[in-house]
């Protein structure tokens, strides 16, 4: 009797002991980097944050999160270096970055908070974002969108399973499934569907552990967006006997560009990145023939034909997203949005010439005016005293005018196009209201002047630079453009004195002058000479459209216009709504 209890004693006091010598050492494997993870958390947040060197905090959280990789820290570090790199990403402004990594913070301990001392407005609204949506991941009823704009269904199934966080393009998918003990699994399928892709494939997994594993092949995950999946458990019999989701609420994993962690199987390396291939995945809409290249744009990007986008999307309303050709996508020889119409308005700043004798009629490019008179020609004859009769260079204003703009884009790969624009114009030199009357005396060298022609055409050839879309939504697009022919008139006023000897109807004065001018000669003051140009001119400028969607834009420009044959130099800022077609 005492022996037995004496061996049980024993017994008890080995187990006991084995609890309490080998705990210490499991929470040591399982937080073994959460020290030097620490320490570079508060090197990036205590020094480089507070100097406002948001680029080397950034790239040492990042350091401290691939030490953490495999589980080698504790759920609680992880939160708080991703808590981390969210407050630098918010910092830069970055917020929808921000929001990402509090996400992933939430994700790895739902008890993860804001760091207090370095919060603002906009991290906590990111914050709280972020936290509706950790949340909602844990909620039955998942509130993210699922194919065809439906609510998708959280994840189904009576096997517990968690999916990995993300993984980058081209590389392979790993999911583990660990079976309960009550269930009596002999071998694990699982069904997964790539972004963009029609059909469910299957692939059999490998006993590893308490579970099993696989990894979902790299050409499944050629392009960002999410790849479904649920995993069947059989007997050995073949019959299921247990579920990790379902075909109507699957696991999920969002394939991107960047990652901040590399998933892995249980004791496996990370799987290697493959090399990515120009081919789309068979049964993927939107793919070019056979040995055709596919683009790199990720879905969301702007775009205007399918091949522009990566494998597995189609260019459906001047964006790379997930469809098929007869749903609207441009197929590979699609011609884009390449009609441009647009609606301008526009200023005409005339350089004046500098000249004298403007109002003698010796100078068929100068017509004189009476102000306020309506059209009232002035045909007198001024005296050539210093001061009078003359004007300084300079820019006047002639009006302005509005248009109505056609181009067409030649080539779908060549941002180069050809239009035309038509328009009417307001302002310009006042029509003269009686035909010209002779001098008494002798002859009267004025001719009398025409009337402004309003009407404008031209021609035009626009390079857009930067890229072979016209119109990007919140791009900038700047352009150059020529217009070798043109027809319009620009004519604009300068006030001009002068000391007439002649008078308004033009007869010979006779008499004492006045204190500004000499006898047998009248004072006429602010006359509007106005300079003639016109009728053609020849063009060239810039400008730059900015993008409010895919199909509409505003556009700014500079014109500057040489008018002939009656030469002048015209400078007119346009601008005005463009739409892509």
């Amino acid at each position: 009797m005492f022996s037995c209890r004496s061996r049980r004693g024993r017994l008890a006091f080995a187990l006991t002991s084995l609890l309490v010598l080998g705990a210490p050492a499991a929470a040591s494997a399982a937080g073994e980097r959460d020290a030097e993870a620490m320490k570079l958390h508060n090197q990036a947040m205590d020094d480089d944050y507070l100097s406002v060197e948001f680029d080397k905090a950034e790239k040492k959280l990042k350091v401290a999160l691939k030490k953490c990789a495999k589980g080698a820290c504790t759920k609680p570090v992880i939160g708080k270096l991703h808590i981390a790199l969210g407050t630098v990403y918010g910092g830069g402004d970055k917020l929808d970055q921000a929001k990402a990594e509090f996400v992933l913070a939430l994700r790895a301990d739902p008890k993860a908070a804001l760091i207090d001392a370095l919060t603002t407005t906009e991290l906590a609204q990111a914050f709280k974002d972020a936290q509706k949506e950790a949340q909602g991941a844990r909620k039955p009823a998942d509130e993210s969108q699922g194919e065809g704009g439906r609510p998708a269904k959280a994840a189904a199934g009576d096997v517990p399973h968690t999916p990995v966080a993300e993984q980058a393009v081209n590389t392979p998918v790993p999911v583990y499934v660990e079976i309960p003990e009550e269930i009596d699994a002999s071998k694990a399928t699982v069904r997964y569907k790539p972004f963009g892709s029609p059909k469910w494939k299957s692939l059999e997994m490998t006993s590893m552990g308490s579970g099993f594993g696989a990894e979902i092949p790299c050409e499944d995950a050629t392009t960002t967006g999410e790849l479904r999946y649920f995993v069947i458990l059989r007997d050995e019999a073949g019959d299921p006997v247990g579920t990790a989701g379902s075909m109507q609420a699957p696991h999920r994993v969002p394939i991107k560009n960047e990652i901040e962690q590399e998933p892995s199987l249980p004791g496996q390396e990370p799987p290697k990145r493959c090399a990515a291939k120009e081919d789309c995945p068979p049964g993927l809409p939107g793919c070019p023939e056979a040995g055709g290249e596919r683009g790199d744009k990720d879905w969301g990007s702007a775009c205007e034909e399918t091949v522009e986008c990566q494998s597995g999307l189609v260019c459906l309303n001047g964006t790379c997203e997930q469809g098929t050709e007869g749903g609207g996508g441009r197929a590979a020889s699609g011609k884009g949005n390449r009609n441009v119409i647009g609606l301008w308005g526009g200023l005409d700043l005339l350089l004046v010439r500098g000249t004298d004798y403007v109002c003698s009629g010796s100078d068929a490019a100068y017509a004189c005016f009476y102000p306020g008179s309506g059209g009232k020609q002035f045909y007198g004859e001024p005296a050539d005293l210093p001061g009078t009769n003359g004007v300084k260079g300079g820019l006047s204003l002639g009006g302005w005018r509005v248009m109505l703009s056609y181009d067409r884009q030649l080539f779908s790969s060549l941002p180069l196009l050809v239009g035309a624009r038509v328009g009417f114009a307001f302002g310009g030199s006042p029509t003269s209201e009686a035909e010209k009357t002779q001098w008494p005396d002798k002859e009267n060298p004025h001719p009398q002047a025409r009337s402004f022609l309003p009407l404008h055409g031209e021609l035009r050839v626009t390079y857009f630079l930067l890229g072979d879309r016209i119109v990007e939504k919140g791009g900038f697009r700047p352009y150059g453009f020529l217009s070798p022919i043109g027809l319009a008139q620009v004519n604009a006023s300068v006030p001009v004195d002068v000391c007439d000897r002649r008078t308004e109807d033009l007869t010979p004065l006779a008499g004492s002058g006045s204190s500004r001018c000499p006898s047998n000669t009248r004072f006429v003051e602010d006359l509007d000479a106005y300079q003639i140009t016109g009728l053609n001119f020849s063009a060239a400028g810039a400008g730059v459209v900015y993008g409010i969607t895919p199909h509409f834009g505003v556009s700014a420009e500079v014109k500057v216009m040489l008018m002939w044959p009656t030469l002048g130099l015209v400078i007119a800022p346009t601008i005005g709504p463009v739409f892509a077609l």
